[in-house]
């Protein structure tokens, strides 16, 4: 019997070899990051980075009765979301739960430049340089006012500290809306 000769021009093509068990674990991890979503206040969730169809799923998640309607339309949802960019989806949502890591990040560097506007005239200048958009007057004042309410015995932070530290997370915000 003669032996085949093998075809040069014949393109060898590598296939990923995928469980039916890992494919439903993927579903499944797909599924409940849908449900994150819905769970959501709708304002928070129409801010995410996804698309005007899963939008619009996400709003019709309130019409949805409960129960098995419920469950067929996360399944909906986590076909949707196959479609999206699902590492900006998770991180947009990280950013907004409080136990996540990514929060207490963005929360620890708000806080620092917070001790910083107070504690350092220089660094001012440079907070106006990350975000041109701010209020420096405003600004200025929340600072004055604060580093007053701090340099009391014992320290004491009080509505100036609070609403520093709020003109901060506000600029943060304005920062990953561009």
């Amino acid at each position: 019997m003669a032996k085949k000769k093998k075809d040069p021009f014949a393109e060898e093509i590598e296939y990923e070899i995928v469980s039916k068990s890992e494919m439903k674990r993927d579903m499944i991890e797909l599924q409940e990051l849908g449900e994150r979503i819905v769970a959501l206040p709708r304002k928070k969730a129409m801010e995410l980075p996804i698309s005007e169809m899963m939008k619009a799923a996400v709003r019709e998640s309130d019409r949805v009765g409960k129960n098995e309607a419920m469950r067929r339309h996360m399944q909906y949802i986590g076909r949707l979301i196959r479609s999206e960019d699902i590492e900006a989806v998770r991180e947009a949502l990280d950013l907004l739960d409080p136990s996540s890591e990514a929060y207490g990040r963005v929360t620890g560097q708000q806080e620092q430049w917070r001790t910083r506007l107070i504690t350092d005239p220089e660094a001012l200048n440079a907070f106006i340089e990350q975000f041109p958009t701010v209020d420096r007057q405003h600004l200025r004042v929340l600072i004055r006012n604060a580093s007053k309410e701090m340099s009391t015995e014992p320290p004491k932070p009080g509505s100036n500290y609070k609403n520093l530290f709020k003109a901060i997370k506000e600029q943060y915000n304005l920062k990953d809306d561009d």
